[in-house]
């Protein structure tokens, strides 16, 4: 995790070990909004100063077209994002959304999940045998080749749906690739 950018989000932390080592693997650290309150290790704080408690001492951006996480991941290439479990649905799917809008490579940290976009080049990811790990399309993505896992794919369509969850890695590393459309995968965390 050398020279990782991080982001802090306002909502649910995960538990205090990986944050701490996300916090200490990380070169600069962005704090979104409220979150910048609830400590101090921050390189900056970005978003619309809506639940900070000193917003005046701050430029906030307050296009209402995009989240905290959205201008934060166009504003910087980020790496990690943690905090955002709980509060609103909203908040929580657009962090999804925010991904794809973003064409971010940020991997998403839970307490025991960790989730990113697969972006146009694929992704190729080393996870132990046995992890549950999941595809998810947002809309029409096309021929998903998907190997190293129990249920593969060879240049298949799917569409936004349940077909793609519940899989288990199979090998040492799992590959992804596809030629359209926005795919999410999510994997079962076995190390920070």
């Amino acid at each position: 995790m050398a020279e990782m950018v991080l982001v802090v989000a306002d909502g649910e932390w995960p538990e205090a070990k990986l944050l701490e080592t996300l916090l200490e693997a990380a070169e600069f650290t962005i704090a979104l909004d409220g979150a910048a309150d609830r400590f101090t290790s921050w390189d900056a704080v970005v978003g619309d100063m809506d639940s900070i408690s000193n917003p005046q001492d701050f430029k906030g951006d307050y296009n209402p077209e995009n989240t905290d996480l959205a201008k934060a991941l166009m504003m910087y290439e980020v790496d990690a994002v943690v905090g955002i479990s709980g509060g609103r649905l909203d908040h929580q799917l657009a962090a999804y959304a925010a991904l794809f809008e973003t064409k971010s490579d940020a991997i998403l940290y839970f307490d025991d999940w960790r989730a990113c976009r697969v972006g146009e080049s694929g992704l190729e990811i080393e996870l132990e045998k046995g992890t549950i790990c999941s595809i998810m399309a947002f809309g029409h993505v096309a021929e998903i080749t998907l190997s190293g896992v129990e249920f593969e794919l060879d240049c298949e369509d799917i569409f936004t749906g349940t077909r793609g969850v519940g899989n288990t890695v199979t090998e040492d590393e799992v590959k992804i690739s596809h030629k359209a459309g926005d795919l999410l995968f999510i994997w079962e965390a076995n190390a920070p």
